[in-house]
Formats: C-alpha cells, structure tokens, sequence
C-alpha cells in the first residue's frame, strides 16, 4: 500500500530516512535548500504540480508545495521492539491506550523524539494507525519512531513486564505525584485515550499510579499534553 507524507520539514525528514520512497510531487514554486540538496544526494525523481493536482493527492491540507509517495508504515512487532532497546540503559516505552485523533497521535510522536522516548506500543484496532496526518503533525518524527503494534494491550503489558519493566500510569484519584517517581528503570508509560482514559484493567496491572497536579478549573489534559509532560519528567529523571 502507498501513503503520502506532506508538508516541508515531514518531508525532509522523510527523504533523509525514509527508504521506501516512491515518487516526489513539488509545486512549480516549491523552494528550499534542503530539500533540493536532499533530492540531489539521493537522485529522486521528481514531478512537477499545480497546487491544485497536489491538493486531488491530499486533500486541501497544509501541503507547502511537496508530497512524497512511499509505502505504508512498516511497524514492528512486540518482541522487536523489546529486542531492539536491550541495550538501552533505562528505555522508556510510551504505551497507547485507544487514542483516536490523528493530532494527538502525531504530537505524541512528536514530544517523545524531542524528549527521548525509546518507542511506542498502539492496538491494531480502535486507535489511529500512522497516517499522512500523524506524519504530518510530527514533522517528521515518526521516520524515527518504533512503533510496535499490537492486538491485546494487556497481554503486552504482561510481556514488558516479564522484560523487567515497570509500569507508571496516569489517574486524577492518584496520590503519587506523577514527577516523585525515579525513572531510572524499565519504563512503560500509559497514554490514556482523549474521552476514556486508561482502561480499568490496565490500571489494575499498573506498578505506579500517579497523577499531574492540577489547580485550575479544568480536570483534565489533552492527551499530547498530558504525554508530553511525563515524558519530560522521565527526561530529567534520566538526566539529573
């Protein structure tokens, strides 16, 4: 199957990584040095579009003038993952728990290549799969993300946690202050998803439950946000 990845800095990081590129679509005042230097170095053909022929491959998005074509999202498998992070002193996996917006998703991927999270774990079902958009929102970031998907949230818990990790989560009735736990370990962070949160189950099979203090008038986080701020704790916990 072929996917498209838009936008100017998706695509530069796509064609720095990417190896299954296809095609390279650039509107008639399409201009930037690296890329350029990019399709030089790597020999890319490219052809040549309207913004309104760009605009029939991807919709009316914020395209900036270059689209790539290349195949679908190659995932890994659970012990793949594992495998691939044994050398990793303290790896940190972010698992999904049914998120469902493609903005999230992609900002998720986005704050935990900023903030060194090793991979990710996401159901093959109910939840957003990689798209052009999460490629997009990422800018680029997913051409560096392992992503392992799965068809049982719980039976991979089970399997991390036979690896020796251990397994914070998120919940507003928690008493443990989410930034109080020492990362310095095998980590699995569950994401809870936009409307739901964290399953109950997985909850259950969780070694810390914590929570993000809070003093506004809301109660809750957008997910990325909520994501992005473990993953800085476990950022500076790695790093004190």
């Amino acid at each position: 199957m072929k996917t498209y990845i838009y936008g100017k800095n998706a695509a530069n990081n796509a064609l720095s990584n990417n190896k299954t590129i296809s095609k390279v679509f650039l509107s008639d005042s399409y201009n930037d040095k690296l890329t350029s230097r990019l399709l030089k170095e790597k020999n890319f053909a490219v052809k040549k579009m309207t913004n309104d022929e760009l605009n029939k491959l991807v919709g009316k998005v914020n395209h900036q003038g270059i689209v790539i074509e290349c195949e679908d999202y190659q995932y890994l498998t659970l012990e793949e993952l594992v495998s691939s992070l044994k050398d990793v002193q303290y790896p940190c996996i972010a698992l999904l728990d049914q998120i469902e917006d493609p903005h999230n998703f992609g900002a998720i991927i986005r704050s935990g290549d900023a903030l060194g999270i090793d991979g990710y774990i996401i159901l093959d079902r109910r939840q957003v799969q990689v798209t052009s958009v999460v490629s997009h929102v990422s800018t680029g970031a997913i051409e560096y993300a392992k992503i392992a998907r799965v068809n049982n949230l719980n039976k991979a818990l089970e399997t991390l946690k036979e690896n020796g990790y251990w397994v914070v989560a998120s919940d507003g009735n928690a008493s443990l202050d989410y930034r109080e736990v020492d990362y310095k370990m095998k980590t699995v962070l569950i994401i809870g998803s936009e409307g739901k949160g964290i399953s109950q189950l997985l909850l259950k099979n969780s070694d810390f439950i914590t929570k993000i203090p809070m003093v506004g008038h809301v109660n809750s986080f957008n997910a990325s946000v909520a994501a992005a701020l473990y993953f800085a704790a476990v950022y500076d916990s790695k790093h004190r």
